[in-house]
């Protein structure tokens, strides 16, 4: 007796419970503008809501941080997501912990205050060409391969005549 082999996963996310890319695009029209980590912490509340009565061996896992932005620079790279501005961030260093946002100083505590760094957040929205229905298959799988892609991008992203 033999047996079938396991199809493949589909690429993207697209096997998954919640769809990163269906996520991203339900939570842009929800939010209307939001940071790369706002959406990722977004995603991980949503997994960790549905993981609350699951067992453990069948919880969801989110993507990593730097997996995320590599799936969201593909959104990027196809116009889906628009750079809407970038805001000013300052961040003290902590020893024990990556970073802390400097919101106040804290009363009761004794963190030296020696370095503030200085960065940008960048704020991101939906564009008209990521609210078209037509274009579910790029928020499915950004990563779209073959003549099917070439196709659908000779289609969508060129302009068309009014």
């Amino acid at each position: 007796m033999t047996t079938q082999p396991p199809e493949p996963k589909p690429r993207g996310g697209a096997a998954k419970e919640i769809r990163t890319g269906h996520f991203i695009r339900a939570w842009l029209e929800k939010v209307g503008e939001d940071s790369i980590a706002g959406i990722r912490s977004a995603l991980v509340s949503e997994m960790g809501r549905r993981n609350r009565l699951r067992p453990r061996a069948q919880w969801l896992r989110p993507p990593t941080y730097p997996s995320f932005v590599r799936y969201f620079a593909h959104l990027r790279r196809w116009g889906l997501v628009e750079l809407v501005r970038e805001e000013p961030t300052e961040w003290v260093p902590h020893e024990r912990l990556l970073s802390i946002r400097l919101l106040e100083p804290w009363a009761d505590t004794e963190l030296p205050r020696t370095e503030v760094v200085r960065s940008t957040r960048r704020i991101y929205r939906l564009s008209a060409l990521g609210r078209r229905p037509e274009m579910a298959f790029f928020w499915d799988d950004p990563l779209a391969r073959g003549p099917l892609r070439e196709a659908l991008a000779a289609a969508f992203l060129t302009p068309q005549p009014d």
